[in-house]
């Protein structure tokens, strides 16, 4: 059937319901609370169903007597009457549009007819719960607004002191040496970032550890450990993660360090210093175990100086001969170099620190290739907020000098377990 001939039909029933709204809304704004909201709009809203209380009721059969006149007086038993009038209309001319029963509505969960207790509505007031303010406090005309700008630098550091003690009976079948060892190791860090671009990080190493020597005629203490390092790297955002990068890094020695059984120096403050500035890209990453920089530069330039001028220690590192017969006091090479820092927290009290460098003079127009590569690894045995124990070893390859290429070429290693006091800040 056409919308226009159902319109038509309807037109009655549909004028009745718009008069009754009219007529509510006018109730209401005369009196909100007295107005109830009526169930039976629904009705009409939902796909066709066929309910059987609107044919008993447009046929009379559920009328009792005197209940019409009652009805007329209330105006949610109007709109009741109305809506099946509606329906029943619709049962007879378009029953194609009816698509359900009343039974399969009554089966849906999501319809209750068991609620016959009204809802109870608690009124209360918001100044029930008004605090009382004393508006008679004296108040200073001028009040001073002091702005403080964010503090974009974090400072951090940790300090330790690790011990080590070995006894050998004289009997012992494989002999030994008895010895004491300490080790102090201070990293202070003062990173800035102002949480958009730029990020500067700077760290400061030091290490310097001694042990007993029985064997040396010469000393009583042989240095193990001695570092002095500082690296300062300035980023600026270039994405997500990445940032346009300029480094500078230089490392040296505290303390001088003896040939066994003589007073020959082969390694002192300065002597070798190594300097080495770059450009490139850093990929920094940060989740909630883990922290990774890698570090790439395509252009750098690395500056070893020797400032002692005994002829021993600088040949031993790789220092050129001058006409005379003399060293030179420092060498320049160009490279490509890689930095990849990492630190990952393997269990509760366990974490693993790595610095992977690497450097080479392939811009260097001379037939020698100069390779540099060091790999430190320290994994800390966290026992308490005090206390720890540590695990370093650090391969290095390093070509500069003929000195190093011995029983494993010039490859290198180096490695300590200690046990000792902790703490950081």
């Amino acid at each position: 059937m056409a919308y226009d001939s159902l319109r038509v039909q309807y037109g009655v029933e549909l004028d009745s319901l718009s008069s009754l709204r009219r007529q509510r809304m006018a109730e209401f704004e005369r009196n909100p609370i007295s107005t109830v909201l009526n169930p039976y709009y629904y009705r009409l809203m939902t796909p066709g169903t066929f309910y059987g209380s609107s044919m008993h009721q447009v046929m009379g059969m559920n009328w009792a007597e005197g209940s019409k006149g009652s009805m007329l007086q209330s105006p949610a038993l109007l709109a009741n009457m109305a809506t099946d009038y509606a329906l029943a209309n619709l049962y007879v001319n378009a029953p194609q549009l009816v698509v359900r029963t009343e039974d399969m509505v009554k089966a849906e969960p999501k319809l209750r007819d068991d609620i016959e207790t009204p809802v109870k509505v608690v009124e209360k007031k918001l100044s029930d719960n008004a605090v009382t303010v004393a508006l008679d406090t004296d108040v200073p005309e001028q009040i001073a607004i002091v702005a403080k700008k964010p503090n974009f630098w974090k400072i951090k550091g940790s300090t330790s002191l690790q011990f080590t003690q070995s006894y050998f009976s004289d009997n012992w079948y494989q002999g030994g040496e008895n010895n004491y060892a300490g080790l102090g190791m201070v990293t202070l860090e003062a990173n800035y970032d102002n949480k958009q671009k730029v990020q500067w990080d700077n760290k400061l190493e030091v290490q310097l550890g001694f042990q007993t020597a029985q064997s040396d005629t010469c000393h009583t203490f042989r240095v193990t450990n001695n570092l002095l390092r500082l690296t300062s790297k300035l980023g600026y955002k270039a994405a997500k993660n990445w940032f346009y990068t300029a480094q500078a890094m230089a490392y040296t020695q505290l303390y001088p360090n003896y040939e066994k059984n003589t007073n020959k120096v082969i390694a002192d403050f300065t002597s070798p210093l190594y300097l080495n500035v770059s450009i490139g890209l850093d990929y920094k990453l940060k989740r909630n175990n883990a922290e990774l920089s890698v570090y790439i530069s395509p252009v750098a330039y690395n500056l070893c100086w020797v400032d002692r001028t005994a002829y021993d220690i600088r040949s031993r590192y790789g220092m050129e001969q001058n006409e005379d017969g003399s060293f030179k006091r420092m060498y320049h090479k160009y490279g490509p170099s890689v930095l990849v820092n990492s630190k990952l927290r393997i269990m509760k009290n366990v974490s693993w620190t790595s610095r992977l460098y690497v450097f080479g003079n392939i811009f260097d127009n001379k037939s020698d290739m100069y390779v540099n590569i060091e790999w430190e690894n320290t994994i800390d045995f966290t026992i308490n907020k005090y206390m720890s124990a540590k695990f370093f070893l650090y391969p290095k390859f390093d070509n500069s000098s003929e000195k190093y290429k011995k029983k494993h070429g010039y490859l290198m290693f180096k490695e300590w377990l200690s046990l000792g006091l902790n703490y950081n800040f």
